[in-house]
């Protein structure tokens, strides 16, 4: 398997569903947590990222249209096969 780079506009297809997902924005979970409602402190120097996700397709609704994953959780579904990742052209 292909080393993949998710960037925005980047599209992901859950051949299951049929859904089709544009990469919107990536961003730190921990750094989005408002402090009161984190429970242990976080002083790590790394970012644990996700993606937030535009889904369209036959299950996506008003419910799950915006739906975010973590990077890693992306990445783990598209080597397994589960999601397929097609890259944004840069013009």
């Amino acid at each position: 398997m292909e080393h993949v780079t998710l960037q925005p506009g980047g599209v992901i297809i859950d051949h299951e569903t049929g859904d089709v997902g544009l990469l919107v924005e990536r961003y730190d979970i921990i750094s989005h947590l408002p402090i009161t409602s984190r429970t242990v402190e976080y002083e790590g120097g790394d970012c644990i990222w996700a993606w937030e996700i535009f889904w369209s397709g036959p299950q996506a609704d008003k419910n799950n249209r915006y739906f975010p994953y973590t990077e890693v959780g992306l990445l783990n579904m598209i080597q397994a096969g589960t999601f397929e990742y097609i890259g944004a052209i840069e013009k």
